[in-house]
Parts: structure tokens; sequence; C-alpha cells
């Protein structure tokens, strides 16, 4: 996979990562659209312009991702569990919460009928020289629209905050329950980001 043009705008500050080949589009693109840079007809542009040889492009031309940071993340009053404390049957989520556990690692989760019903935990292992802490959540179908996955996010940002570090959230624009995860949660939006993500087309 290769990325030939990333751009964030994160607290007010424009960062675009560029191949050389493509300097000139994103030049133009940073003077086309100033103020709205995430814009359909801004990602419209970068779509039609970077084209990477012998690459297929495999995402949505027009997704970004917004960027939360949860400094003060509300409480919750629904029950949940620091994972090194529950006891369950089954994990059926995508965290593969037994190595998170083994590891040592932070995680939050809600347990019900002998199952994970909702985790959250950071997207990669924790190291201690971090700053920030990108976080992320899952709830089992049964279990979502009560609640379950603003709960683990909460309790796993008081976590991160008690760790002294900053927690942070990405959730794609298309995905309007994780957005609205993070804002019930009293994450803030600080910015966006947008990949052009392509692979090597088959020989």
């Amino acid at each position: 996979m290769i990325i030939p043009i990333s751009v964030s705008l994160i607290n007010n500050e424009l960062n675009i990562d560029v191949y050389p080949e493509f300097l000139s589009v994103a030049k133009e693109y940073a003077q086309k659209y100033k103020g709205r840079y995430f814009s359909e007809d801004a990602l419209s542009f970068l779509d039609k312009n970077i084209a990477a040889d012998g690459y297929i492009r495999y995402d949505d031309p027009l997704e970004y991702y917004i960027v939360f940071e949860g400094s003060n993340a509300k409480t919750t009053d629904i029950d949940v569990l620091d994972i090194e404390n529950a006891d369950y049957a089954l994990d059926e989520t995508e965290f593969e919460a037994d190595v998170i556990k083994e590891e040592g690692q932070p995680a939050s989760v809600i347990v019900r009928d002998g199952r994970i019903a909702a985790i959250s935990a950071a997207n990669y292992f924790i190291e201690d020289d971090e700053d920030e802490v990108e976080l992320a959540v899952e709830t089992l179908p049964d279990y979502r629209g009560i609640g379950y996955g603003s709960a683990v996010l909460c309790h796993m940002a008081h976590k991160v905050i008690g760790m002294g570090k900053l927690p942070t959230y990405r959730a794609s624009c298309f995905n309007k329950a994780s957005v609205a995860t993070a804002l019930s949660c009293g994450f803030v939006e600080i910015g966006k980001e947008y990949y052009y993500n392509c692979y090597k087309e088959d020989q």
C-alpha cells in the first residue's frame, strides 16, 4: 500500500504530505480550496489528479476522518470493567481481548450474557513515551443503541488521562454512529484527516 498524498487539519494547522511528483497538484489544491479542504469538490479534485502509476485506489474518494480529543471526557453510570478484572466466556470482537489482557494493556469492557458486549482499547499497544493514545470502540450488534459504546469509551478515556496522556479518537465521516459516540462522551472535534490509499496492481 502507498499513500501518495495525505492532508490533515488539526487545530487549524494544515499539513500536506505528498510525493514529489504530485507537489504541483498539492499546491493547487491548497490555494484553490482554502478553508474548505474537505469539501466534496476538493476531495474530488485530489481523486482526479493524484494517480500513482501501477496502483489502484481502494478507499472511497470522498472519505475523510474526523479527529477528536477527550481531555474532558464524561463519566458513565453504566457498569464498566477494567479488562484485567473481567471474567467472560466469549470474545466475538476484533480486539483480541485475551492478547490485550495478557500483555497488560488497558481496556474497558462491558460483559453481558457471558461475553464481551462492548470494548474500548488503544488502536496499538501503548508505549511509555507517547503523549497521545488513540482509542477505538466495538459494540456487538445485539447491544448497540443502549449507550454501551459511549460507556466503554468514556471509561477508557479516563484511564488514559490517569496515565498522564491525551485520549484521541478518529471516526470516518461516513460512520455517523461512531461520530455520535465520540460526541456523547464529551470528546471535542479538533480536525480532519484525509488519506489517498492505494495498492499495487497485480502483475
